[in-house]
Parts: C-alpha cells; sequence; structure tokens
C-alpha cells in the first residue's frame, strides 16, 4: 500500500510519485491484477502514468475523495472513478 500524498495518514509510512514508477518493475504484476487508487485526482494523471510503467491499467478517482466515513472512500460531488 502506498500513499499518494505528501502526508502520511498512518495506514502507510512509503507514498509514491508519479516520477518514481519508473523504478517499478514492468513486469512485476500479472495482466489481469486489480489495481485502484483511492487518492484524490488520481485517475487525471497517476492512472495513465502507472500504465505507461507498469503495462497494468489502474482506477483512480477524477476529482476528490472523502475518507470522513472510515468504512467507506466516497467520491466529491461530481467526481467519478476513471481507468487509465
Amino acid at each position: 500500500m502506498f500513499d499518494y500524498s505528501n502526508a502520511v495518514y498512518g495506514c502507510s509510512s512509503a507514498w509514491l510519485h508519479e516520477k518514481d514508477l519508473s523504478q517499478i518493475h514492468r513486469g512485476i504484476f500479472t495482466r489481469d491484477c486489480f489495481c485502484k487508487s483511492w487518492g484524490c485526482h488520481t485517475g487525471e494523471s497517476m492512472s495513465r502514468a502507472w500504465r505507461r510503467a507498469t503495462g497494468v491499467a489502474m482506477i483512480g478517482a477524477d476529482g476528490k475523495t472523502d475518507y470522513s466515513d472510515p468504512m467507506a472512500v466516497v467520491l466529491s460531488p461530481g467526481g467519478r472513478w476513471t481507468k487509465g
């Protein structure tokens, strides 16, 4: 689990930026693996960068994500999930 931000929220002590993706071995994931990022705005750029680096699609959020309910991650009004 990686935290895609500049702040660590307690569940992860590692975070990942788009510029770091080239360090991931491209063949590490199977073609049918499930990759999803719950970070804000990750569907707007990070998902495409992830696919370029790994060869695997990643679902990300277009818009902000809301963590106020610990049992669910909700998209902000007007947001949507997108597969990059």
